[in-house]
């Protein structure tokens, strides 16, 4: 019993220190989204990916609080253009590829503080406090598109 018992222990406060993704309700989405699409000004948004048309994630950070979201990767980029914004976060809402579920979730640190909006259809992302006022955001894939090459199963082929 102790040795199940360890190992869960040690991955629970393992995972302790780390900021988490909170689904948004879906009566919620749409209300939220336009909200955060109407007020871009208001925040530094970044997005993932190869380019504006192949992307995986969209971070919005709100200017007016103390605290930061610090996306960690090659394929960060930050975008200021309003269409451009929208024209991202339509691309990956509307994205249909396997494993890959598109939803707006809430980003907080350990404590439940909020720092900011994370559109992505991702799992697996790593949040990690830097100090008191600073997440740090990676583990992202890359645009669902880029990951299947020739041969896969929208071919037919395997």
């Amino acid at each position: 019993m102790i040795i199940i018992a360890l190992p869960i222990i040690f991955f629970i406060s393992g995972c302790a220190g780390h900021g988490k993704l909170t689904l948004q309700p879906r009566n919620e989405t749409d209300a939220l989204l336009k909200d955060l699409l109407s007020r871009t000004d208001q925040y530094v948004v970044h997005y993932h990916g190869n380019s504006e048309k192949l992307v995986s994630g969209l971070i919005f950070d709100p200017k007016d609080d103390s605290r930061h979201i610090r996306p960690e990767g090659a394929l960060w980029n930050e975008v200021s253009d309003v269409k451009t914004i929208a024209s991202i976060a339509d691309i990956i809402l509307s994205t249909n590829e396997p494993h890959y579920f598109p939803n707006l979730y809430q980003v907080t640190d350990p404590q439940g503080n909020f720092y900011g909006y994370l559109i992505t259809g991702w799992t697996g992302v790593v949040i990690k406090p830097v100090d008191e006022q600073t997440l740090r955001v990676y583990g992202l894939k890359g645009p669902p598109e880029y990951l299947y090459g020739p041969g896969d199963y929208r071919s037919g082929g395997r």
